[in-house]
Order: structure tokens, then C-alpha cells, then sequence
């Protein structure tokens, strides 16, 4: 039995992996830029590198990373309660910021960027939790069986060229990183980076493993 995810889905995990990019970012650059590198989060969590509430800060990005993986590997148990976790947290987040008097900004200095998003995200996370509370009662009914995609020569080099990227991210980012440009560069590694992660668990073959399962 062939599986690939269907629209609703690729949809969802699409939206989990553009809503990453400020999870990924300071895990990141916390751990490759180290103590020069200072970032703030949700509800007061910051720190400086891997300082503050950085070990918070890695719990929700393992959170999404799983997400993204078993989403994109068939969405077995328990992918249904984490990914409607993930996004119950999306909710608080940015509903946190929809309810305060302040005006909330995503700022990022390297690249100059300054988006007002404090009352845009938070209709659209909830857009979301909605839908994947749709598209996970539509899946339980259907009770698929754990067939799961190949992981063949593409998952496998998208996988490599990943961590190709990681000692030139910690060159650029930890010894140049008081020059603009190379800074510039980083940052620009680091969310191609959290790109090709979700593109080497896509599953490029949709043939199942089912030749692996025997019965009698």
C-alpha cells in the first residue's frame, strides 16, 4: 500500500516548518555564535548563547523537529497529540502577544528585518490548531496501517549536505561574525538549513515498506 501525505497535511507541516524558523534560528545561532549572540523569546525566555532559558528554548525545537519527522514519515502515533501540542503552543504564544497593549515585533537585527506580526499570527495559529484537530479525527478514523516511506539516495543526501552545513556555519558564525556580511551569510545558511532538514524527511518515493511485514 503506497501512503503520502495529503494536501491538508503538507499544508499543516508546511505552516510548522514556516512557523520553526524562530525556534530554529536562536538554537542555532546560540550554540554556533556563543556568548555573542543574545536572543528573547515568548513570556520573558532569553538568554546569551546557550545561557538563560536556552534548555526551554531546545525542548520546543526537538518538539517541532519530531513533529516535522513523523509528519512527514507516515504520521503514526504519537504525531497526532504532538503535533496538536505544537500548535497549542503556537496558540499561547502568539496569543500572548494578540491580547498585550504592546506592539509586538519580530526583529532581526543581522538582517534588518522588523515585521509587526502581533495580531496577524495569532489568528492564523488558531486557523491551524483547528486544522490539524480536523485533519487528526479524519486520520484516526481511517486507522491506517504503519506503512512508512523509503528512505532512499535523496533522503539520504539532503540529510549529509545538512551537516555539511554546520562547520561553515560555525566558521561564518563564530569567528567572522563581527563583520556584517558573514553574519549575513549565517543567518541565511541557518534557515537553508532548517529547510533541508524538512526536506530529507520528505518522502520523495511514495512506495511503502509493506514487503516487510509478514503474515502467516
Amino acid at each position: 500500500m503506497e501512503w503520502k501525505p495529503d494536501r491538508l497535511l503538507h499544508l499543516i507541516l508546511i505552516y510548522v516548518m514556516l512557523s520553526g524558523f524562530t525556534f530554529w534560528l536562536p538554537v542555532s545561532r546560540g550554540l554556533l555564535d556563543g556568548q555573542s549572540y543574545s536572543w528573547s523569546g515568548w513570556m520573558g525566555i532569553g538568554g546569551t548563547g546557550v545561557g538563560g532559558q536556552y534548555w526551554l528554548l531546545l525542548i520546543f525545537t526537538a518538539l517541532m523537529t519530531t513533529v516535522v519527522f513523523l509528519g512527514w514519515r507516515n504520521a503514526q502515533k504519537p504525531f497526532h497529540w504532538l503535533l496538536l501540542t505544537w500548535f497549542i503552543l503556537l496558540v499561547i504564544e502568539s496569543g500572548s502577544w494578540f491580547f498585550s497593549s504592546e506592539t509586538v515585533h519580530l526583529k532581526g537585527d543581522t538582517l534588518g528585518t522588523d515585521l509587526s506580526l502581533g495580531k496577524v499570527i495569532f489568528p492564523l495559529d488558531l486557523l491551524f490548531l483547528a486544522l490539524s484537530f480536523v485533519w487528526v479525527i479524519r486520520d484516526m478514523r481511517l486507522n491506517r496501517p504503519p506503512h512508512f516511506p523509503l528512505w532512499i539516495r535523496v533522503n539520504r543526501n539532503l540529510l549529509i549536505l545538512f551537516f555539511c552545513l554546520l562547520p561553515l556555519q560555525f566558521i561564518v558564525l563564530r569567528f567572522f561574525d563581527h563583520y556584517k556580511i558573514f553574519d549575513q551569510i549565517g543567518v541565511i545558511l541557518t534557515i537553508f538549513q532548517w529547510i533541508l532538514l524538512n526536506l530529507s524527511f520528505y518522502p520523495w518515493q511514495t512506495k511503502s515498506q509493506g514487503s516487510r511485514y509478514f503474515h502467516p
